[in-house]
């Protein structure tokens, strides 16, 4: 087992691994720690994990929040290795919507069982240009929201609350809309429909459940796989309406307001319709990056493998296909008993 944790402020990596060595399971297996000696490390980090996995027939498990993940999966998809989650972030999207437990014991016992009884499930992924997302991806108002976001929780704790503030109060302060020409398939192998949009966020989703906590429709397209979600939030008109709009998202009706539209399809692009920009700021998984437009969002065209108990998975999940293989008696090699280091 391969096991890729992340640099976050306040945390202590060597009392996470006392608790996880702690589980008896684990330590008839041979496991390496993967740490960053940066933050910024992490996805060079998950590379090098899922390739030494892939060599030795193993398995790769993300330790972090839904950024960690999305490095993870990132790696795990590109060499065709399954992946485990033990989930320690803030809202912990990805888990949630797998139904994994959150608290770190029990979700790696739940690895290991899943992993000796060949447990894994499909899981659909999205792609922004060449990013991978599993949660979301947007343009937009949301990036914007998740910088602020981001220097609230290094200020007041990374913690569920200060994240919701931060992002009702970045919603409140209003921001630029810009008009998005945007070509939209509805159905794998359909023709591109093309529309126009002045729109303060343009938001794409791949999971269900933060979908339904808001209250958008195209949820159940999402949980049926193999398409996304697309919410389109045109500018509010006055303070009355961003309000409104606030209130309807944390009463999961965001669908029902009148700013708002969606829609479902297997891919879009977008890019501005009138003044074009070098680049534009993108969001996934809760991380940015400057993309050049037009900017694409699509289906990914194969699954990520989870490893994960079948009695968790939802009844929409697609049957299993051709998983990869992955060795499921534990090794005879003893597990490393040095503390947290760069591996």
């Amino acid at each position: 087992m391969h096991i890729v944790v992340p640099l976050r402020p306040g945390a202590d990596l060597d009392q996470l691994r006392a608790k996880l060595e702690a589980v008896p399971h684990l330590q008839q297996r041979a496991v390496r720690w993967h740490v960053p000696r940066a933050r910024a490390d992490i996805v060079q980090l998950a590379r090098e994990a899922a390739r030494t996995a892939k060599a030795d027939g193993g398995l790769v498990v993300a330790a972090g929040g839904d950024g960690t993940i999305n490095a993870v999966a990132t790696a795990a998809w590109t060499e065709g290795v399954p992946m485990g989650v033990l989930p320690m972030g803030t809202f912990n999207y990805f888990a949630r919507d797998q139904s994994l437990s959150l608290e770190p014991q029990q979700a790696v016992q739940d690895v290991l069982t899943a992993l000796e009884a060949g447990d894994m499930r499909p899981v659909d992924v999205g792609f922004v240009n060449q990013r991978m997302f599993l949660v979301n991806a947007s343009l937009g108002l949301y990036p914007r929201l998740l910088d602020h976001r981001e220097r609230a929780s290094h200020r007041f704790g990374r913690t569920r609350l200060v994240a919701v503030l931060a992002s009702i109060w970045s919603v409140l302060r209003g921001g630029a809309s810009r008009r998005w020409r945007v070509s939209v398939q509805a159905e794998a192998g359909a023709a591109l429909q093309q529309q126009e949009h002045l729109v303060s966020t343009l938001f794409v989703g791949n999971n269900t459940l933060q979908l339904e906590q808001v209250g958008i429709p195209e949820a159940q397209d999402v949980a049926g796989g193999g398409r996304l979600a697309v919410v389109l939030l045109r500018p509010p008109e006055g303070d009355a309406s961003t309000a409104r709009m606030v209130g309807n998202a944390i009463l999961g009706k965001l669908g029902r307001d009148e700013s708002v539209s969606s829609l479902a399809c297997t891919e879009m692009v977008a890019e501005p319709a009138s003044w074009q920009p070098q680049r534009v700021k993108v969001a996934f998984d809760g991380e940015r990056e400057w993309m050049p437009p037009p900017i694409r969002f699509r289906v990914g065209e194969r699954p990520l493998w989870l490893v994960a108990p079948a009695a968790t998975a939802r009844s929409e999940d697609p049957a299993p296909g051709d998983a990869p293989a992955v060795a499921a008696e534990p090794e005879p090699a003893p597990v490393p008993s040095a503390g947290l280091a760069p591996a």
